[in-house]
Order: C-alpha cells, then sequence, then structure tokens
C-alpha cells in the first residue's frame, strides 16, 4: 500500500483506504479571457486576479478492515459518511500544508472496492494550500519588534492569533504587512 490523506481530521486507512501519490499542479490556473479585438488578428487579455477552483483526482486502493463485525457494504457507507461535507483535506506527503475541499463525485461503491483502484474527486475551491497550524512563542524584551514571516508563495489570508502569557500589560501593539520580492 501507498501512503493515505487525512479528511476532516480522520486519516484514510481508518476505514482501510490508501492514496497512490500523483503528480499534482502546485498552482491553479489564473482566471484570464481572451477578449477578440474586431479587425485584428489579436486578443485583450483581461484578468482579474483571481485564480480558478481546481480538481484533485486521488486515486485509491482498499483493503478491508480486518473487523469480523464490519460489512464491506457497512464500510462503504462509513466510507461515504467521512466524505461528506467540506473540510481540511491534508496529503501524507504534504503534513505540513492542507487544503479546504470537498468530494466532488460519488464516493466509491461496493464493488470499487471489491475489485479495483477508485478514484475520489475533490473540488478545491480556495485553491492554494494552507499551511497547518504552527504555535510559535516569543518573549518581547525592551519593546524591540518582532518580526513573523509567512513563507508562502501566493499572498493568502492567515490567522493569527495573539495571547499575553504573561503578567505585564501589552501597550500599543502593532501588526504591520511588509512586502518582499
Amino acid at each position: 500500500m501507498d501512503g493515505g490523506f487525512t479528511f476532516n481530521g480522520v486519516h484514510s486507512s481508518t476505514f482501510g483506504v490508501f492514496e497512490t501519490p500523483e503528480s499534482r499542479v502546485l498552482s491553479p490556473r489564473k482566471r484570464r479571457e481572451l477578449i477578440p479585438i474586431p479587425g485584428r488578428n489579436t486578443a485583450f487579455i483581461q484578468e482579474d486576479g483571481g485564480y480558478e477552483s481546481r480538481v484533485e483526482s486521488i486515486i485509491c486502493s482498499f483493503a478491508q478492515i480486518t473487523v469480523p463485525t464490519v460489512s464491506l457494504q457497512r464500510q462503504v457507507r462509513l466510507i461515504a459518511g467521512w466524505l461528506k461535507g467540506i473540510g481540511e483535506l491534508t496529503f501524507d506527503y504534504e503534513p505540513e500544508m492542507h487544503y479546504n475541499a470537498f468530494l466532488s463525485g460519488a464516493p466509491p461503491g461496493v464493488k470499487h472496492l471489491q475489485y479495483t483502484q477508485f478514484t475520489l474527486e475533490f473540488t478545491i475551491n480556495h485553491p492554494f494550500a494552507y499551511e497547518t497550524a504552527i504555535n510559535k512563542v516569543f518573549t518581547i524584551t525592551n519593546n524591540l519588534p518582532i518580526k513573523i514571516v509567512a513563507e508562502g508563495t501566493v499572498e493568502t489570508p492567515i490567522r493569527m492569533i495573539i495571547k499575553n502569557t504573561g503578567t505585564t500589560t501589552i501597550n500599543n501593539l502593532v501588526i504591520a504587512k511588509e512586502f518582499t520580492n
């Protein structure tokens, strides 16, 4: 068996599902439209700065769970229940990143699990990977600035939670955004 993936906090091996890693597109397509220019052999390229949603197809194999009380039909229903909804999708080979995704095709049927590999198709609406949460602890001394770097390849939103674990009140907190090329 190859690797696996985690969806909505549950690893695929829990249900006997394993992924065969494939080459993935690391960056989605930019949203672009070609607008023909009458009387010319060219077009105007219009870009709105956004990106298209992307679909990731995952080739999976199956090993029946060795619990005698769980029938194959029940296992299929458990897999379908696990894959419903929208959630975080994390691949084993990239554990520090996750995607917000949902299953866009049907979950596998009994025959798929019994005889062959099957494909799960996830739609990733915000087409970039998010870095999985990292806890960092900083000690503020002498009012010196602390630089926190988000090392992504594309500008995406971040979520920052600041907790004062000390007894001294923090005043004049400034959060600044700095761009580098």
